[in-house]
């Protein structure tokens, strides 16, 4: 079974071709999207500090994800308000630990999904004026394919080139659902613990129903909140076996 999840997390990623053979991606602005990994603060905040980008946009208010990630950012010793949105949460951490200034860093905090996240965040850089030709996405990487495909909808308009920056493709190495003693680690230990197990299940499985262009997912054939995505035989077979096996206990709509 874990390698269905791994084959669906590697297609969820999209993580460029070229990442791994050239891994100093640039750009003027990379764009945040709120999400429970405070990890990838760490990876997003590395690219500020190596001028590999002139502004970091933190983009996302309260949503499903805002307390996975306080409670991830408290089992580090970072203790935020309940009150704080995502991205709130992303600039103290950020001011705090980088030291970063208010200019290095762009706020949008009132976004609840991926359609509002790219709609408010070119609003907010429409009224700064701001206009980059290029733009680093960044998002927890279950969710980084449908998160491209949303801005590149929503900024259709525009002359903006996206590219992905997945600095972590998820890999489960070991799975055991038994409780009392469930575990789910990964290759890459800094993810552990990081999605409920429940959770994770749904934000893996919802992807793949939100992707798949027909009439119940988010493409031009059903919603239209995003660009039409080829989902891969492959990948939907392997979709397919895991809901089977958990008796679609997970399917998110």
């Amino acid at each position: 079974m874990i390698d269905n999840w791994n084959l669906l997390l590697a297609f969820l990623a999209d993580q460029p071709a070229t990442s791994s053979e050239e891994p100093n991606q640039t750009a003027p602005l990379l764009i945040l999207a709120g999400n429970g990994l405070p990890v990838l603060v760490d990876h997003a905040a590395d690219l500020l500090r190596n001028k590999q980008i002139a502004h970091l946009f933190l983009v996302g208010g309260v949503g499903h994800a805002t307390p996975v990630l306080r409670k991830n950012f408290a089992d580090q010793g970072f203790l935020f308000a309940e009150t704080l949105s995502e991205s709130e949460m992303y600039r103290c951490y950020l001011k705090e630990k980088y030291h970063f200034s208010d200019a290095q860093l762009l706020v949008e905090s009132h976004s609840t999904n991926s359609g509002e996240n790219a709609q408010f965040a070119l609003d907010k850089l429409q009224k700064m004026q701001l206009s980059p030709q290029k733009v680093l996405l960044m998002n927890d990487p279950i969710l980084q394919r449908r998160t491209r495909a949303t801005f590149e909808k929503v900024w259709g308009n525009t002359a903006v080139e996206f590219e992905n920056y997945v600095p972590i493709v998820p890999q489960l190495e070991r799975w055991h659902e038994e409780e009392p003693n469930a575990v789910m680690t990964f290759k890459q230990p800094e993810l552990d613990n990081q999605w409920p197990l429940n959770y994770f299940k749904s934000l893996v499985l919802g992807e793949i129903a939100r992707l798949h262009d027909d009439e119940h997912g988010y493409g031009p054939k059903g919603k239209g909140y995003l660009n039409h995505v080829e989902v891969p035989k492959e990948i939907w077979t392997a979709y397919q076996e895991i809901l089977t096996q958990t008796n679609w206990q997970f399917c998110r709509t």
